[in-house]
């Protein structure tokens, strides 16, 4: 009998890591350099800007924060990171526990969601294949051991 194996799984989770990997990187690579409170400074971003202002929640949160719109998109920013550097380890985490499958189930079904309402669905062939891993591990089990060997059946001739 060929043994059970979750190739199929490993092969999607780690195509997705990959992905989330590099797509982390970029990300952490802008986020927490010194360069992003001068690249939102850019006069491309000025509608932007202005438009934000507009909004009296985004006016009632700086004001009562005491934090200018620039510096509030770089929080933003680094906060939006952590939260992808913390799903991308739980993806990791569930990738290196795949033997127990439910909670590697979870943790992949949980980095699904995260990244699903983190990024609105730009993201999508990340938290899809995260979601079809996850779909997998819970219904497909490793088969039972039927192996017979151990009864042996003993027959009397007459």
């Amino acid at each position: 009998m060929k043994p059970f194996s979750r190739k199929v799984e490993k092969i999607l989770a780690w195509i997705a890591n990959v992905i989330m990997i590099l797509v982390t990187g970029l990300l952490s690579l802008g986020a927490f350099s010194s360069q992003l409170t001068t690249a939102f400074k850019q006069k491309e971003f000025e509608p932007i800007l202005y438009n934000l202002l507009q909004d009296p929640g985004v006016e009632s949160l700086l004001k009562s924060s005491g934090l200018d719109i620039v510096s509030l998109l770089v929080l933003l920013v680094k906060i939006y990171t952590v939260v992808a550097i913390v799903a991308l380890l739980l993806a990791l985490i569930a990738s290196f526990t795949m033997k127990a499958r439910i909670v590697s189930g979870i943790l992949f079904l949980l980095s699904a969601i995260v990244i699903g309402v983190m990024t609105v669905g730009i993201l999508l062939p990340v938290y899809l294949l995260y979601f079809i891993v996850a779909i997998m591990l819970f219904a497909k089990r490793p088969p039972k051991n039927t192996d017979n060997s151990d009864f042996t059946q003993t027959t009397s001739e007459k």
